[in-house]
């Protein structure tokens, strides 16, 4: 991550100053170092531009002006300045706070893993309360794993302490884990054969959204199931091999309906699509959690990070999509010839054929584990 960079403004349409960033991240604040651009002399400039922001020393000039802007607020641009890199800006503001926010929830959760491992240790018996604890701990976890709140060497650094006592307690339970590994494996077993069949109604030609939809219910019925890791694996594995065979049996289809030409231009829609949805659907999500009880203060802070993110990323690819569509209406009308779709309803298609084709993979819980029950 780039922990510095360059930006020139305007103080009142009359004094161009460059405006030079900083982010101290173990002080969790900002530097920001304002003078103006004739200071400088062409060499200063250079290295200013190139070494400074590499990382090396920089004496500024006479009258340079410090100010630490809070990373929190709408914009670390003084009000008083203006700057066609408003863009640049405000992508480093977003990405240092995630990267200072994401800071502390580590510490805090280390701080979580000393506790649970001292717990640990004073056991000579199995403890149901220190498993839950353990559990809801892991689980916060990779939840900020998934939403990247956390890195995966960050993940892997404490996977091992967290194994150790989930390790230490299964010696004190092994009939508990015995009926466990049973229960997973028939619930296995169950989606197994549930998701065989819907092979079957597929090779008979059934309704492609109509078995996405049976799929996506087996998923939801099953979302508070746990299983071993070796069955977890299994599951991931039935449940893509289904949809990629579903995705393949659509595809087959509907390339036989239409010219090669909007057959690839459906898959770019679909697939932008898809990640649209995916997007407005973590917006609805994070919107949703601030609304949690007991949220903490940090993390409340870093979902708003979050939503700023996401908006801006769905405000772009709509208006991309929404070129697309206008392609895609043209070439209909060039190389449609024999189809047993019209122009309005092929497009409705690759709206609603998006869930036909992707796997519904912001089911609850989390999306890895360490060892459990």
């Amino acid at each position: 991550m780039q922990n510095r960079f360059v930006v020139t403004g305007n103080i009142q349409e009359t004094q161009q100053v460059l405006l030079a960033y900083e982010l101290l991240e173990n002080e969790f604040k900002i530097n920001l170092f304002i003078f103006d651009k004739k200071l400088l002399t062409p060499d200063q400039a250079e290295v200013l531009q190139n070494k400074w922001i590499e990382g090396e020393d920089f004496a500024f000039p006479e009258g340079t002006q410090l100010i630490n802007p809070d990373i929190n607020e709408d914009s670390i641009l003084p009000e008083h300045i203006k700057s066609e890199k408003t863009g640049e800006i405000r992508h480093f503001q977003n990405e240092w706070a995630v990267q200072l926010l994401t800071n502390k929830l580590w510490e805090v959760y280390l701080n979580k893993l000393e506790e649970l491992k001292s717990k640990a240790e004073s056991l000579n018996t199995y403890s149901r309360e220190l498993f839950e604890d353990t559990k809801s701990f892991w689980e916060q976890v990779l939840e900020n794993k998934k939403e990247q709140n956390i890195t995966q060497a960050r993940l892997d650094k404490i996977k091992d302490d967290v194994n150790a006592i989930f390790e230490m307690l299964k010696t004190f339970r092994k009939s508990e884990s015995e009926e466990f590994d049973k229960a997973s494996k028939a619930a296995l077993d169950h989606i197994k054969n549930k998701l065989e069949d819907i092979k079957k109604k597929v090779e008979a030609k059934a309704n492609f959204k109509a078995l996405a939809d049976e799929i996506k219910q087996i998923q939801y019925n099953f979302r508070q199931q746990s299983f071993s890791k070796s069955h977890e694996a299994a599951v991931r594995k039935a449940f893509d091999d289904t949809f990629h065979f579903l995705n393949e049996a659509r595809k087959s289809y509907f390339s036989n309906k239409n010219e090669g030409r909007v057959a690839g231009l459906q898959e770019v829609i679909k697939k932008m699509e898809a990640g649209l949805a995916r997007d407005k659907s973590d917006f609805d999500y994070f919107t949703a959690k601030i609304e949690r009880p007991k949220i903490q203060s940090l993390e409340l802070q870093l979902l708003k990070v979050r939503l700023r993110q996401i908006k801006d990323t769905i405000d772009s690819k709509e208006e991309k999509l929404n070129d697309i569509y206008k392609t895609m209406e043209s070439l209909m009308k060039l190389t449609v010839k024999e189809s047993t779709f019209d122009g309005a309803e092929l497009v409705a298609s690759v709206h609603n054929d998006r869930l036909e084709s992707i796997a519904d993979k912001t089911a609850e819980g989390p999306s890895e584990e360490a060892e459990t029950e």
